[in-house]
């Protein structure tokens, strides 16, 4: 598991466009966990410069190797599989800053589903102490069709974990790029993944758009915030965004944090700033939290109920004047904590809490619980908080 929140994304530039200086690009993002570049298995060793440098930046790294997924497996046999693991493991298995290997990207029929799960299976077999990364496509385990082998979505997340030994998982929802309508359907998702992944006894990641193509458009600075904060309020434990480089021969993708003549775009820096920001204040306490209930105020999307007087002990009522998600966490020590996620991304959130103060105060958390400090005077029961568009307020419930 996870002891921070992640952000990671996929690259799919070879090994031969880059130096081991823009390990420097990713971590100066705020990635924690980024995508290497590809590289064949006969050429593993190349990522080891790459590695050294994310050890010095204090990052880990997933490996993108060729002809390593599931549909090389299908392709070659298990047997052959597992001896082009062991090539690369041999390799660069060993290094700290390894977090594991890319072993693909949306299975969406049971034949393919099946052999992503057997190439976990082999990775965690030859190397048990990294960690092998797969795409699922959200359209096809939310669904629970075929492709499950008729198991829902808590099912397969279940039999992967028992089967392989992984402890995360990932799924790709792009719905908050179409449109308001379509944010809705993303957040039942990640809910719905984030509670099927607990468990299952694993961490969940979402990977999220940032590349513009087809019916997706251009994501702003605040719309990657709000995809950050709906991950986090909702029980993920990350983010990897599709896709990090634009490319001059993939004219029909663009707008991605890096164009395809090399230069920072405006979502760089509006990455740079929501992951360092989320990371400083929040990234090591989410992970610890688990995710109990998931309300909505104010709200006409019928996605999660609505919350009202007598749905906690100590939270009188909670008022606002736009869309709220109001989630309540749990960490290992039995300690609560209500986060606020304002969803609108025109203008900022006011939202009033009703709490019984002589049972309890409600603490802002800071600095990654560094720092609490009280949301109001403990005579008061009514309190107003002011949430920027798209942004999270993380409260922790001291009882007394």
């Amino acid at each position: 598991m996870a002891d921070k929140f992640v952000f990671s994304m996929w690259t799919y530039n070879d090994i031969s466009e880059f130096t081991p200086d823009e390990v420097d690009v990713w971590a100066d993002c705020g990635l924690n966990i980024p995508m290497g570049p590809g590289v064949s298995p006969d050429n593993a060793a190349a990522y080891i410069p790459f590695l050294d440098r994310a050890q010095e930046r204090g990052i880990k790294l997933i490996a993108n190797v060729y002809g390593i997924d599931y549909g090389a497996l299908l392709k070659i046999g298990e047997e052959e599989y597992e001896a082009r693991i062991r090539k690369v493991i041999d390799a660069i298995g060993d290094h700290p800053a390894l977090h594991g290997l890319c072993v693909g990207d949306e299975p969406s029929t049971l034949r393919n589903m099946e052999a992503s799960k057997k190439c976990i299976e082999i990775n965690k077999k030859v190397a048990p102490h990294l960690t092998p990364y797969l795409n699922y496509m959200g359209g096809t385990i939310c669904a629970e069709g075929e492709a499950l082998g008729g198991r829902d979505l808590k099912g397969w997340f279940k039999y992967v974990a028992d089967e392989t030994g992984t402890t995360e998982l990932c799924y790709d929802d792009y719905g908050p790029a179409i449109n308001e309508r379509s944010k809705g359907s993303f957040m039942k998702s990640a809910y719905d993944v984030a509670k099927a992944a607990s468990y299952a006894g694993c961490d969940a990641w979402g990977c999220l758009l940032s590349s513009a193509h087809h019916v997706y458009h251009k994501q702003r600075e605040v719309d990657a915030l709000w995809q950050i904060n709906a991950s986090a309020a909702l029980g993920l434990r990350g983010v990897l965004w599709f896709r990090f480089y634009d490319k001059l021969g993939v004219y029909t993708y663009k707008d991605s944090p890096i164009d395809e003549f090399g230069n920072k775009t405006e979502l760089y820096y509006g990455l740079m700033r929501s992951q360092r920001r989320f990371s400083y204040h929040f990234g090591e306490v989410f992970p610890k939290l688990n995710l109990k209930k998931v309300y909505a105020v104010k709200s006409d999307k019928g996605i999660f109920p609505e919350f009202r007087p007598g749905e906690h002990d100590l939270i009188k009522d909670i008022k606002t004047n736009d869309e709220t998600i109001v989630s309540f966490f749990e960490d290992e020590k039995g300690d609560e904590y209500l986060c606020l996620f304002h969803t609108v991304t025109e203008w900022y959130g006011v939202v009033e809490l009703d709490y019984d103060s002589e049972k309890c105060e409600l603490c802002y958390v800071r600095e990654n619980g560094k720092n609490l400090s009280p949301i109001g005077h403990e005579a008061e029961d009514e309190e107003q908080l002011m949430i920027l568009p798209a942004s999270i307020e993380l409260l922790k419930i001291v009882r007394k």
